[in-house]
C-alpha cells in the first residue's frame, strides 16, 4: 500500500509559521489523494489542503474550493507526492502563520479556518 520513503524534512522547523505558540497538529498524519495528481510533485510545508467528505483524503486547496470544505489544515513538511500514490505528511490545525510564506491560502481557506489560524499581527 504505502512504499518506505526517506524523511529529511524534519531537519527544519516550518518557515510559515509566525512563532511556535500555541500550534496544533493533527492528531496522525493527513493522507494525501494521489490520483489528484497526473505528475510527481512537491508539496511545501505550509500548503493549504482539505478533507474530501467522499474519499476522505486530503486534497490542494484551489480558488474555487468552498468555504464550506472540511478539515482545512497547512501541510507541516515539505512532501514529494508521486503521480496516482497516495502520501502521508504531518499537518498543522491551529497556528499563528505568515500568509506569504504559505501556499494555496485562499479567502474561502481563511473564511473555513477562522479562529485557528491567525494570519494577522
Amino acid at each position: 500500500m504505502f512504499n518506505p520513503r526517506k524523511v529529511d524534512s524534519f531537519k527544519k522547523a516550518p518557515e510559515f509559521l509566525r512563532d511556535a505558540k500555541n500550534v496544533e497538529y493533527t492528531v496522525g498524519n493527513v493522507l494525501l489523494d494521489g490520483s489528484k495528481f497526473s505528475t510527481d510533485t512537491v508539496v511545501k510545508a505550509g500548503t493549504a489542503v482539505f478533507r474530501n467528505t467522499e474519499s476522505n483524503k486530503f486534497e490542494l486547496v484551489q480558488e474555487l474550493t468552498p468555504e464550506t470544505m472540511s478539515g482545512a489544515v497547512l501541510t507541516a513538511n515539505d512532501v514529494k507526492v508521486f503521480a496516482e500514490e497516495d502520501t502521508l505528511t504531518p499537518a498543522v490545525r491551529e497556528a499563528s502563520v505568515i500568509k506569504e510564506r504559505t501556499t494555496g491560502v485562499t479567502d474561502n481557506f481563511i473564511k473555513a479556518t477562522i479562529g485557528r489560524f491567525h494570519f494577522d499581527v
